[in-house]
């Protein structure tokens, strides 16, 4: 936490690497084991998207592009692999949107999304470009309790929205408070946090609280 002159107060949350700097993270290692009924090589490029209510999963190996309907798929559509601590992100589709599982934090989105085996990337095509989730949504989640700024998330279903050309995670989560010991008192807090470095870029919360929140963490 850094507080400015003018009471500003800043979080920074972990990314896969602490870097003061915030540094956007990279993944050494990012395999796609599974996409649908296809099982890519180590060096692919697959993308999902959906173009006039058709879900089309493409997976290009170099030397090979097969596109598969997939609007109809029921199980998890994507299986990625990183390492080195060996952490897995699935993708699906959930209603109208695109879901990013990890651990339990479902992340969803309208973008078109894309995984990169040969350079260890996950992005998302936004109406400004591509945009690289370099940040994984139980890491973002797990990050944002660590500030303490809220010690309880709402919901394990949290959205991935472009503001200002800037690609952020918006999670509900409260800061509860026990009252002598007799009762729990919540302030809700919405976050908004950089998918490519863990950054707290913003909150919603009561207006007071706005103010003296660097009391509470």
């Amino acid at each position: 936490m850094v507080v400015k002159n003018d009471g500003e107060v800043t979080w920074n949350v972990l990314s896969e690497e602490d870097n003061l700097a915030l540094d956007i993270p990279t993944h050494s290692y990012l395999e796609v084991k599974k996409a649908a009924e296809v099982a890519p090589s180590p060096t692919s490029v697959v993308t999902l998207s959906r173009q006039n209510g058709k879900i089309s999963l493409l997976v290009d190996s170099g030397n090979e592009r097969r596109e598969l309907d997939v609007t109809n798929w029921q199980e998890d559509l994507l299986e990625i692999e990183e390492r080195a601590e060996t952490q897995k992100l699935k993708v699906g589709i959930e209603g109208e949107k695109f879901s990013l599982e990890q651990e339990g934090i479902i992340a969803l989105t309208s973008f078109p999304v894309t995984v990169d085996s040969k350079t260890a990337n996950l992005s998302v095509q936004t109406s400004s470009g591509q945009k690289f989730l370099s940040i994984f949504p139980r890491e973002a989640v797990d990050a944002l309790l660590r500030t303490k700024l809220v010690n309880k998330i709402v919901n394990p279903r949290i959205e991935v929205v472009e503001e200002n050309r800037q690609l952020q995670y918006v999670v509900a989560g409260e800061k509860v408070f026990n009252i002598l010991g007799l009762l729990d008192y919540s302030i809700p807090i919405t976050s908004y946090i950089s998918a490519s470095t863990g950054e707290i870029l913003s909150i919603d919360s009561p207006t007071w609280f706005k103010y003296m929140k660097f009391l509470f963490v």
